[in-house]
């Protein structure tokens, strides 16, 4: 049964009860990061307060009051859905400490207005699949290296990501500028695919070259956030062969704030296609999730010209999380078409990527018990380049 409601939360908002994301914030009045949820509930205060005395699981609390979410995640799945269930009832329950305590009430609850978000983790890794035959066709027509290849999902292809520069929703994105030996302009091709990101925190004791079987890595699967992969288009297609992508895509990678744990994503789960796979990818569990994601691009700021540019599913991916978990610390799912009258985006113009479970699933004529889950917003606004 869904968690009762006793805050108020718009029945739009991607961040229901249902839900509980985990993040990093700051505010003016207390400039070290919190961490809380998104209606947004300060954790570090109510670790301070003793409330987490009374979990039902045992966990070193003070890790809610850390800087980054690493050591909460590093404490493994069973402890995180404990915590998480708790605070479902903390937020739930009129008897809660909570709502008995107006003090604590108020010292505990932050406006989003007010509060300025940060990366969730110190992320080690990431890599970036090739992970549907649509994503390949846009990207390999596009940088004219003709077809895709009928196969080329054997072996499966990836390649490393930039950490140095993943940065916040939010957070300006410059034009990278002066990397093509005909130009000294700033690059005009720039675009945003679209991705989701799965989070993993393994164990420091794990050693190295230890294989993780597909059907275990969700046990190491923290939650999944949006990704915009910025990639400047004129530096990339000189780039992508023989060796793929450096400079076109190195500059900036944006994440939504809010991780939304795989708890949250439990009722979506759906039966992926069967396709065929390298033997170290079969996985006999083989499921994705029905989760919906948009792009809309808003031109020069102007919101009266918003509009909707991009639109797929995860359940369109080759891969699930689960597969690509086996060899990396995270997954996507691309899918995109150009906007009208343009191939690219301009110098002012911003991306937001959003991403839900829909009310009623593809699997389902009845609507979601919990209602709408989403992950919020992950967005950037284009600035010229700094010649």
């Amino acid at each position: 049964m869904a968690p009762q409601r006793i805050i108020h939360i718009p029945a739009d908002s991607p961040f229901l009860l249902a839900n509980i994301p985990f993040g990093i914030f700051s505010t003016q009045s207390q400039v070290q990061h919190l961490m809380g949820t998104e209606h947004i509930r300060d954790l570090k205060v109510l670790v301070l307060e003793g409330i987490f005395m009374d979990c039902k699981v045992t966990f070193p609390s003070n890790v809610l009051t850390h800087m980054t979410l690493n050591a909460f995640t590093a404490l493994g799945r069973p402890t995180i859905s404990g915590v998480r269930t708790y605070i479902q009832s903390l937020l739930s329950q009129s008897s809660s400490p909570i709502y008995s305590n107006p003090s604590l009430l108020e010292r505990c609850t932050i406006k989003q207005i007010e509060a300025t978000m940060h990366l969730p983790l110190n992320i080690g890794d990431f890599t970036d699949f090739t992970s549907s035959k649509t994503h390949a066709k846009n990207t390999h027509s596009g940088h004219g290296h003709g077809g895709v290849d009928a196969d080329m999902f054997h072996p499966p292809h990836a390649a490393p990501g930039h950490v140095s520069t993943i940065l916040p929703s939010s957070t300006p994105i410059v034009q990278p500028v002066g990397h093509l030996p005909t130009s000294a302009s700033p690059e005009r091709s720039y675009s945003g695919p679209l991705e989701d990101r799965a989070l993993d925190d393994y164990p420091l004791d794990t050693p190295y070259f230890e294989r993780m079987p597909a059907e275990k890595t969700e046990e190491h699967i923290f939650g999944v956030v949006l990704l915009n992969d910025w990639s400047a288009r004129d530096i990339q297609i000189p780039e992508s062969l023989p060796f793929g992508a450096f400079n076109a895509k190195n500059f900036a990678s944006t994440i939504s704030p809010w991780v939304v744990t795989l708890d949250a994503l439990e009722l979506f789960k759906i039966a992926h296609d069967i396709r065929r796979v390298p033997s170290y990818f079969v996985d006999e569990g083989d499921v994705t999730y029905d989760i919906s994601v948009n792009m809309r691009v808003i031109p020069g700021g102007s919101v009266e010209r918003e509009m909707g540019v991009a639109r797929s599913c995860l359940r369109n991916s080759y891969w699930t999380f689960r597969q690509m978990d086996t060899t990396s610390l995270c997954s996507l799912v691309k899918q995109r078409k150009h906007f009208p009258n343009r191939m690219f985006l301009q110098d002012s113009d911003e991306v937001v990527f959003t991403a839900c479970f829909p009310t009623r699933g593809v699997t389902r004529a009845e609507p979601y018990p919990q209602g709408r889950v989403g992950f919020g917003e992950c967005r950037g606004v284009v600035l010229p380049a700094r010649l």
